[in-house]
């Protein structure tokens, strides 16, 4: 289970998944989005050092807001993430 959830947590770093979750009424399911909530323990030291995709942690936490999750169903806000993320990776060392 620990790694199928920290297969999914890191699958949040890509904005085209993200864009198809919000298309396909995922964040309006409240399981869903408590699911997400759940999800959250991924930010602690103990398991973030797992994560080979930080970014997808922060996205995480932008998901625990609905106004966020809204957004991610427009190609301006996924193209606004991706831009993010390549800079990130671009300049990070």
């Amino acid at each position: 289970r620990l790694i199928l959830e920290l297969e999914f947590v890191q699958c949040l770093a890509n904005p085209k998944y993200l864009q198809f979750l919000a298309q396909h009424n995922y964040f309006n399911d409240p399981a869903f989005i408590n699911y997400l909530k759940y999800l959250l323990y991924w930010r602690r030291p103990e398991y973030a050092h797992l994560v080979v995709y930080p970014y997808s942690l922060e996205i995480l936490e932008y998901l625990q807001h609905e106004s966020f999750r809204r957004s991610v169903a427009l190609e301006s806000t996924v193209h606004l993430i991706h831009t993010k993320e390549f800079f990130h990776w671009q300049h990070w060392r």
